[in-house]
């Protein structure tokens, strides 16, 4: 009897039956097994779907997942990487030839190893090699010569000597600067600034050498000393910087480091040099809007050497610092910041921060703490952040009567006072913005600052007693005699040091006015009056002045100076005012 198996055990193998099926099994002529076929990987479809990782039905123009999502159906051929867009060519930053050091360390390195030395010849020495390179002003062919393979197969470390000075710092120079912030690979350009690993990457690659006298080497180190400026865009922007940003700048130092000194070591120093030309191009694009690429030229290439310089161990740190501070004072006066491919606050401070300077200090270190300080002044009264001026040691021995001398050469001396008085105000401020339910259960009242409110409000009055003579106002007209139908009066001071100085301590005064202890719920008609008196007088100076003259300090107080008044014509005017200087900071979208 034949019992038939195949039904009651199924399997992938089929099993044979009869006599046919004897015979096979004795022979070993079973049938094999048709293997599975594997699923083939998919690559096609739109790109679309495969970045959401979805199976695509290649429907034409849109794929189903496409149409059903509202997305837009991408097609093409992409496999490991992300679509790139190309943009027109930005802006190139000029500049003329320089001078580079190129040192090779392959010989030194290769010492170490057993048989090093021995691959190089007797004849060559290792020697520095100062090479001039004529930089291109144009982009690369897409095509590279044979010169171009030759050199990117090798990375050369490319220095900069300082003056006087045969040690090297490891510095961008214009022209690698230039290549990190504007060129590409195959000589396409996007926009935006790169990546710190794309600017490596391109710091490791040389443009051809078109001087013929590489190949004579030499065994002193030369330096390149330029006489002057002698591009016509770097002299317009450096004129620029001199007379309307480098203007209040010197106010704080004796000497106007920032106006007359910086610009002539900066023909000595890219790095100073492009943080220089950076705020004046900044502060020529806001009367020529179509300029603002220029100016972001500048700005990132000003940013990058000061990386560079500041991974250099040899580097000079006075000189790194000043430039930190030059562009915290970009960054606080245009509204840039790390967004913009720059720096942020807290790593500049950091930069600054190493020269520790101090009211004692001697030269630029002095204006440098000036200047810092009273940027640190104006991003307090922006962000509301805690001023330490406790550390700061200023002269405040001033005479009981200054109406009877007249000052020379001592202006810079009352400045630093009286922003000293502005720093503790600030944060006398901070204090009284910042109290709480939690100071009232811990028996800690408003009333227990008033001491400290009349100590303030004694330092400034006692500033204004002694100023001296060619400090107080020499005109003053009322709004009625004004030209400009404005609606606050018009101080005139000759001096520029008494306008800025002027300014400061009406905002200081200002700021008392608005934070009496014991009068913060009702005030006196006496406070009500001294509230409108020093806030139409520093509506007035900032509405009668060049903003050359005065800085950022200017915008802060006029907001200090907006919560007094209660006028709506003058509360107009000075929004009016602040809308554009808004204008003229922001770029056009």
């Amino acid at each position: 009897m034949h019992v038939d198996y195949s039904s009651r055990y199924p399997c992938h193998i089929p099993i044979p039956t009869g006599k046919a099926a004897m015979k096979s099994l004795y022979s070993g002529d079973l049938p094999t097994p048709k293997p599975t076929p594997k699923s083939k990987r998919v690559r096609t479809g739109c790109l679309t779907c495969r970045d959401r990782h979805l199976k695509c039905d290649e429907s034409v123009p849109a794929c189903r997942n496409c149409e059903k999502g509202g997305r837009k159906c991408i097609r093409g051929i992409r496999l490991n990487f992300s679509n790139i867009t190309i943009h027109d060519s930005a802006y190139f930053v000029p500049f003329g030839p320089c001078n580079f050091l190129f040192q090779d360390d392959s010989r030194h390195i290769a010492s170490e190893y057993e048989g090093g030395s021995s691959r190089y010849a007797d004849t060559m020495h290792s020697q520095s090699v100062d090479y001039k390179m004529a930089v291109p002003t144009q982009l690369p062919s897409p095509d590279p010569g044979p010169s171009d393979h030759v050199l990117q197969g090798h990375v050369w470390h490319v220095y900069i000597s300082p003056e006087g000075s045969n040690t090297t710092r490891s510095i961008y120079s214009d022209s690698l600067i230039l290549q990190a912030t504007e060129w590409r690979k195959d000589g396409e350009v996007e926009s935006g600034p790169m990546s710190l690993s794309e600017v490596e990457d391109r710091s490791n690659v040389s443009e051809p050498i078109e001087d013929d006298s590489v190949t004579c080497p030499t065994t002193t180190v030369t330096t390149s000393e330029r006489e002057f400026l002698d591009m016509p865009e770097h002299v317009r922007y450096m004129q620029i910087y001199v007379e309307e940003v480098a203007t209040w700048m010197d106010s704080f130092n004796k000497e106007k480091y920032f106006g007359e000194v910086l610009p002539y070591r900066a023909l000595d120093s890219p790095l100073l040099l492009y943080s220089l030309l950076a705020c004046g191009i900044r502060r020529l694009s806001q009367r020529h809007p179509d300029m603002s690429d220029a100016a972001a030229a500048y700005y990132s290439t000003a940013n990058m050497q000061l990386f560079r310089y500041h991974e250099n161990p040899e580097r000079d740190i006075e000189e790194c610092s000043t430039v930190a501070v030059i562009l915290k004072l970009y960054n606080i006066i245009f509204r840039e910041g790390p967004q913009s491919g720059g720096h942020s606050p807290t790593v500049l401070n950091s930069i600054i921060s190493e020269s520790q300077w101090s009211p004692e200090s001697n030269g630029i270190g002095s204006a440098c703490f000036w200047l810092n300080s009273y940027l640190d002044i104006v991003g307090s009264l922006e962000a509301g952040y805690c001023l330490y001026v406790d550390s700061w040691s200023v002269d405040m021995r001033m005479p009981s009567d200054g109406s009877e001398f007249m000052t020379h050469g001592d202006e810079e001396l009352w400045v630093q006072r009286m922003l000293f008085i502005l720093a503790k105000v600030i944060s006398y401020r901070l204090c009284v913005l910042s109290f709480t339910d939690v100071d009232l259960r811990e028996n800690r009242t408003l009333e227990n600052l008033l001491p400290e409110w009349k100590h303030l409000k004694q330092l400034c009055d006692q500033w204004n007693d002694a100023c001296p003579r060619n400090m107080r106002p020499l005109g003053y007209m009322y709004p009625d005699q004004t030209e400009n139908n404005s609606t606050f009066p018009k101080t005139w001071l000759p001096k520029r040091e008494a306008v800025f100085c002027r300014l400061l301590y009406h905002t200081a005064q200002s700021i008392l006015t608005q934070t009496h202890p014991m009068e913060q719920t009702m005030l006196s008609e006496e406070m009500i009056a001294l509230q409108l008196h020093h806030a139409r007088e520093v509506c007035g100076i900032v509405a009668h002045t060049e903003d050359s003259c005065l800085g950022p300090i200017s915008v802060q107080a006029l907001l200090v100076a907006l919560g007094a008044l209660v006028g709506d014509k003058e509360r107009m005017e000075v929004l009016n005012i602040l809308q554009r200087m808004k204008a003229q900071i922001e770029y056009p979208q």
